[in-house]
């Protein structure tokens, strides 16, 4: 008899036959709900403090956004500190690798030291290099190289990063030349100060590679199908 198309082929079929439907397979490509309510969320919400607020908004915003962005690393501390195992994640979604605890609380502490150089010292170019050195640099690496999905896939993980170097960008080009924020690095020009802000996404992003390469760390297996974000009717997810 001849094969069932692939393009019929659902739920159990997919099972007998192993063939997978290429509209299927293209879904894959899309961020999980989080990630586009983060993303969404963070850029809203930072635009109207900036056209209420001004720059202070924006502090305001930033310091929420990478609060927010910082609590997975502090749960993952938290838990390893009690002793918990880590919950295998059975989800169709790009999975990170086993990494060491010490990259969540490097990551929560370099956060941490970029929020206090802002929210009491006024430090805005500095606090945008912390920024900068784990969201535009190191999460790039391990979510790009080491996440189980393709190379399409593990971009789409990466929206709140993105969502957060956008703001943090904003802030330092929005802060006054002549203020402290700029004056504490010795800068006195936008341009000076996200030239530093590339600086510390390149250390970060070269850092990043060179501890994974020491510590062993391996791509995260990964599997071809992804769950739709959402099916036809009829369709088994």
């Amino acid at each position: 008899s001849d094969p069932v198309p692939p393009s019929s082929v659902t739920g159990p079929q997919f099972a007998a036959t192993g063939n997978m439907p290429e509209e299927r397979r293209s879904v894959a490509q899309v961020p999980s709900y989080w990630d586009v309510i983060f993303t969404a969320s963070s850029l809203s919400g930072s635009l109207v403090a900036w056209i209420a607020y001004g720059h202070p908004g924006l502090v305001m915003a930033v310091s929420i956004i990478v609060a927010i962005s910082t609590v997975p690393d502090a749960c993952e501390v938290y838990s390893w500190y009690k002793g918990a195992k880590a919950q295998k994640d059975s989800s169709a979604w790009p999975q990170p690798p086993d990494i060491n605890v010490w990259w969540h609380m490097s990551s929560f502490v370099l956060n941490s030291i970029g929020l206090i150089c802002q929210l009491i010292f006024g430090w805005t170019v500095l606090a945008g290099m912390f920024f900068s050195f784990t969201f535009a640099g190191c999460k790039p690496i391990l979510h790009l190289r080491y996440y189980s999905g393709t190379f399409n896939q593990n971009m789409c993980t990466l929206l709140p990063s993105m969502a957060v170097m956008i703001v943090a960008t904003l802030f330092v080009l929005t802060a006054p030349l002549h203020g402290l924020g700029y004056q504490s690095v010795g800068l006195s020009s936008r341009f000076g100060g996200i030239s530093m802000l590339v600086f510390a996404a390149v250390m970060g992003a070269g850092a990043s590679q060179a501890v994974l390469l020491v510590t062993g760390i391996e791509a995260k297996a990964g599997v071809d199908e992804r769950a739709p974000l959402v099916t036809k009717p009829g369709e088994t997810p």
